[in-house]
């Protein structure tokens, strides 16, 4: 299950990078008057527009599908930066409560779609996995990812992956993933 859940990550976020670069391909091939309008309204990291998404306070919640599947919630600082958290069951090593919180940026720049925003995000965090048989496990998360703002509807796709280190019991290495869907408020 959990190799399974790591291919459909990437494949999420293998598509979602091809959409946006097909998308790009598209653009170049319209009449050169739309190209221009396009991209002079290709956005930059200094001139995000506030959306309920990226704006300071915006708050998200929705669901995370993956290792681990559960709720998952997202609450904004700046235009760059946010905390998300997860509260989620673990199918691994027969079935886990798991418990996740990271601080994250974003990188609007990387990638132009020609509606909505398409940013790489990454972070540092912490996970506490409750096991039913076995030891609780306590550790370190580098998540990574890939988000859709929609430009119109206060919602967000996303996938990622987290590399997790378990400081607890013992040191070993593990990995999230998922894709997942948020709904904000103002």
């Amino acid at each position: 299950m959990q190799k399974a859940s790591h291919v459909f990550s990437a494949t999420v976020v293998a598509a979602a990078l091809a959409a946006g670069q097909a998308a790009r391909a598209d653009d170049a091939t319209t009449a050169n008057t739309n190209a221009v309008q396009l991209n002079a309204a290709a956005p930059s990291a200094n001139a995000l527009t506030a959306s309920p998404m990226t704006e300071h306070g915006g708050f998200g919640i929705g669901a995370l599908f993956g290792e681990p599947t559960g709720l998952s919630m997202k609450y904004w600082f700046s235009d760059i930066t946010a905390a998300d958290l997860g509260t989620a069951w673990s199918f691994e090593d027969h079935g886990s409560f798991q418990l996740h919180g990271d601080f994250l940026w974003h990188k609007f720049d990387l990638f132009h779609v020609p509606r909505g925003e398409l940013p790489l995000y990454f972070g540092v965090g912490g996970r506490v996995k409750v096991q039913d048989h076995g030891d609780t496990r306590a550790g370190v998360r580098f998540p990574i990812g890939i988000a859709y703002e929609f430009p119109e509807v206060p919602l967000e796709l996303f996938g990622e992956i987290a590399p997790i280190l378990d400081l607890t019991p013992s040191t070993e290495g593990r990995l999230n993933g998922g894709v997942g869907v948020r709904y904000y408020f103002r």
